[in-house]
């Protein structure tokens, strides 16, 4: 094999290599977003509260070095930011767990219902998808 031969190869594979680690960082997660009211149940009672949830399902790939099906951060804007890297789907159920792998809530990918707890109380709502 002449020099240029094993060059134009050696090019190849990192071409091929540098395709495929863009495509797993780009195109790894499906992302939505839901506007969710509901109530909060905390230590000031019950009252009305509006979160907004994104959510990451992860494409079949990611499974080779993950256990997670996706990712989840819920907002409820000027109170609190909550983030959950270990969600797995059960059926239409995604089940949010905490990052001890403790259970903290779940949503609903038929019903777009929404529960988990906070620190701070108990969130249950409906969702309806939003714009990105």
């Amino acid at each position: 094999m002449t020099a240029r031969r094993a060059l134009t190869a050696v090019g190849a594979v990192a071409l091929t290599v540098v395709l495929a680690l863009v495509v797993v960082a780009n195109f790894s997660a499906v992302e939505s977003r839901f506007e969710c009211p509901g109530t909060f149940f905390g230590g000031q009672g019950k009252r009305p509260v509006t979160a907004y949830m994104k959510l990451h399902e992860y494409r079949w790939w990611v499974g080779l070095w993950s256990d997670a099906d996706g990712a989840l951060w819920v907002e409820v804007p000027n109170e609190m930011l909550e983030y959950f890297e270990n969600v797995t789907r059960v059926g239409d159920q995604l089940q949010i767990r905490d990052s001890q792998n403790k259970p903290q809530g779940m949503f609903s990918a038929l019903s777009k219902t929404l529960a988990f707890k906070t620190h701070l109380g108990f969130f249950d709502a409906t969702c309806k998808r939003i714009a990105a």
